[in-house]
């Protein structure tokens, strides 16, 4: 990849994020047609058809994904997250299942596993499944605010009000 593509990746992403998904579709075919193998652009053009109902475009782009790199996570989940729609319940845990074994800690797939383990009557199962699925994403927040030097710094910000405000409470009860 070059820093080109790149550049025009984040920006469609930050698109994308914002739901401006005609300008998200265009940077991401720009992408691709500079880089016809990026396999995350494909992810993310998928993720645009699956915001519009269009399942049939949204399968194609995450299975030309999974073609491309058969080791992104969140192009099988993706992918699960179709077939689950569709009801073909067996590829969707498949899919999944395999985003799981590429991504343990992968909470999207293990609480979509877990939806689908509970409407299949396995309750203990699916119930058991979503609560591992909020433990695991409480604890990519928790290290994504670690990692992130501005996280921290509201954090202890955070922390130093709640301190302050703490005395100021003692300090006016006990007078």
């Amino acid at each position: 990849m070059t820093p080109e593509v790149d550049k025009l990746y984040e920006e469609a992403l930050a698109h994308l994020e914002a739901w401006r998904l005609d300008e998200a579709e265009e940077g991401l075919r720009k992408v691709i047609e500079m880089d016809p193998e990026h396999a995350r652009a494909f992810n993310k053009l998928g993720v645009i058809f699956a915001r519009r109902g269009d399942l049939r475009q949204a399968e194609d782009c995450f299975s030309q994904a999974v073609t491309l790199d058969d080791q992104l996570a969140s192009a099988h989940s993706n992918l699960g997250n179709i077939y689950a729609e569709r009801d073909w319940i067996d590829r969707a845990k498949a899919s999944y299942e395999r985003a799981l074994a590429l991504d343990p800690g992968n909470p999207t797939a293990m609480h979509n596993l877990g939806v689908l383990y509970r409407k299949g009557g396995d309750i203990g199962r699916g119930v058991d499944l979503m609560k591992q699925a909020t433990r695991s994403e409480r604890n990519r927040l928790r290290d994504d605010t670690r990692r992130d030097p501005e996280s921290r710094r509201v954090v202890r910000i955070g922390l130093a009000i709640l301190i302050v405000a703490v005395f100021v409470i003692f300090y006016l009860l006990n007078r």
